[in-house]
């Protein structure tokens, strides 16, 4: 079951925009898809939304490589005016520190593109239907 209602992909290549959507759609029909393709209009879109709906229930698919800005330079904004979105950082580069650097501006995820198309989805699965926590799990058996 899909635990957001929304997803903003911020991407600049318009080919990927729809390559994307379509995958999203094709596999979540009932998510509200939103695409925009830079760091302004994203940031944009995010202070109309926060204002009108509220972000609960949203998720943020974000491109590192912008063409003139940085999907980190989105993140970073996101943390300054606490913006608490999950987000999923895409970008073609395979630089370690690119993810390190995704990860500390607390993404909930990294994916390198181009890739398959299935683990784009397995990646998107786990933000968009993350499985109920089992606490009995956590820490082991309990009792006598």
């Amino acid at each position: 079951m899909v635990d957001v209602d929304w997803l903003l992909l911020v991407e600049d290549d318009p080919d990927h925009r729809v390559l994307l959507e379509e995958v999203l759609r094709r596999h979540w029909p009932d998510l509200g898809f939103h695409d925009r393709p830079d760091v302004a209009a994203a940031t944009r879109w995010l202070r109309e939304r926060k204002a009108d709906a509220g972000l609960d229930r949203g998720v943020l698919v974000v491109d590192v490589g912008l063409g003139g800005s940085s999907g980190f330079h989105l993140l970073e904004w996101m943390d300054d005016v606490d913006v608490e979105v999950p987000a999923v950082v895409l970008t073609a580069s395979r630089n370690a520190m690119d993810a390190e650097h995704a990860f500390h501006l607390g993404a909930a995820g990294y994916f390198e593109k181009p890739a398959d198309v299935g683990d784009y989805v397995d990646l998107l699965r786990q933000v968009l239907e993350p499985e109920p926590r089992n606490d009995a799990d956590e820490g082991g058996s309990r009792g006598g």
